[in-house]
């Protein structure tokens, strides 16, 4: 009798929510647009023109990009804007990529990004970015036979496996934007020659705002500083006269002394990087050859990475998380002491850097 029950049971329990998922709007894919990139121009203080791209395919596999613009000073205005344009309702639910225009990010732009938060159709992953230029060079164009979305956030997530960029996505930006010891950053990309490249790194303040932008030369030592990784990204130093040395493949591993949290007493950061060597402009690769390079090489890391700490201190920035880093090693963090003291505390790079093999040099 008590199996019956139990089947019973179950049988009004599917039952429930079988009809509970009747009550569900469904959407056939045929009968909507699927927005996958989305950008966002300044236009002035108050409002700017958004962008949204959706993919069509055709029976011969080829793609077409369908550009979608709109000018609102509120997000969800866009879109009703938008869906006037199109002869299908736009959805977020396949967004891969949202872009911000430089002068957009300069004045803050978490009041865009609260909508993403808000969308419960659009995943953490989201790649989020910054444009050199306009988000309308880059959204655009069209990049060969794929759905641009995907390109934008494949280029992106290329350059996090194998290049100069951190771990970046909507969930990471969010967390460190909210955490109390540290500041989020983005990547930086430009539309060139039909094609879409890296710029850079972002860096945003505690108020969300756009300040900083690391150059070329800053951005292997930013990712090396930020997490343990390791990147096919090169990494090239002079070493005498003509001499240049150049190492890719790089492997690095950092770690923190903190010796009295929240003082002024100075911060280290131990940086052990292994490498091969790609290429050396030199006459002979010796054993006393490669001492020399990763001599220099140790040293120039040094210089590069505590010239950036400095940079960060003065625009008051902490994108690598120093103050989370403080924050854990002691019971007495006090949010508003460290803003007052972090931008006066010595903050050192030890660096050493090992060369594994020599590889092919010149």
């Amino acid at each position: 009798m008590r199996v019956l029950f139990a089947k019973l049971a179950l049988i009004l329990l599917l039952i429930s929510v079988l009809s509970g998922c009747m009550g569900v709007d469904s959407k056939v894919l045929d009968e909507i647009n699927l927005a996958t990139a989305i950008g966002y121009d300044y236009v002035d203080k108050t409002h700017f023109e958004a962008i949204a791209v959706t993919p069509l395919y055709y029976p011969d596999k080829t793609i077409k990009n369908i550009t979608y613009r709109s000018k609102s000073s509120l997000s969800k205005d866009v879109r009703d804007e938008m869906n006037q344009q199109s002869e299908r309702p736009i959805y977020s639910g396949k967004l891969e990529v949202v872009l911000y225009e430089k002068r957009l990010a300069k004045q803050g732009i978490f009041y865009l990004i609260d909508t993403l938060i808000r969308d419960p159709s659009i995943g953490t992953n989201l790649k989020l970015g910054i444009v050199e230029g306009s988000s309308k060079d880059v959204l655009s164009p069209q990049f060969g036979n794929i759905d641009k979305g995907i390109y934008l956030s494949n280029t992106i997530e290329q350059n996090i496996k194998m290049g100069m960029l951190p771990r970046t996505n909507l969930h990471l930006f969010l967390y460190a934007h909210y955490s109390e010891g540290m500041d989020p950053f983005l990547p930086i990309v430009k539309a060139l020659d039909g094609k879409v490249y890296i710029k850079g790194n972002a860096m945003f303040n505690s108020k969300g705002e756009y300040v900083y932008q690391t150059t070329s030369r800053e951005n292997v030592i930013f990712k090396m500083l930020y997490e343990n990784t390791t990147s096919k990204e090169g990494f090239s130093t002079k070493i005498e006269g003509r001499e240049f040395a150049s190492v890719n493949n790089i492997k690095t591993k950092r770690s923190y002394k903190i010796s009295k949290p929240m003082t002024d007493t100075p911060i280290t950061i131990d940086l052990e990087i292994k490498a091969l060597l790609r290429e050396y402009t030199g006459d002979e690769v010796s054993p006393k050859m490669i001492k020399i390079i990763e001599d220099k090489m140790s040293k120039d890391v040094k210089e590069r990475s505590e010239n950036l700490m400095r940079n960060f201190q003065k625009l008051h920035v902490d994108p690598l998380g120093i103050g989370e880093q403080v924050r854990t090693r002691t019971r007495s963090w006090d949010k508003k002491k460290w803003d007052e003291i972090y931008t006066s505390i010595p903050i050192n790079v030890n660096a050493k850097v090992e060369i594994l093999e020599s590889g092919v040099v010149e």
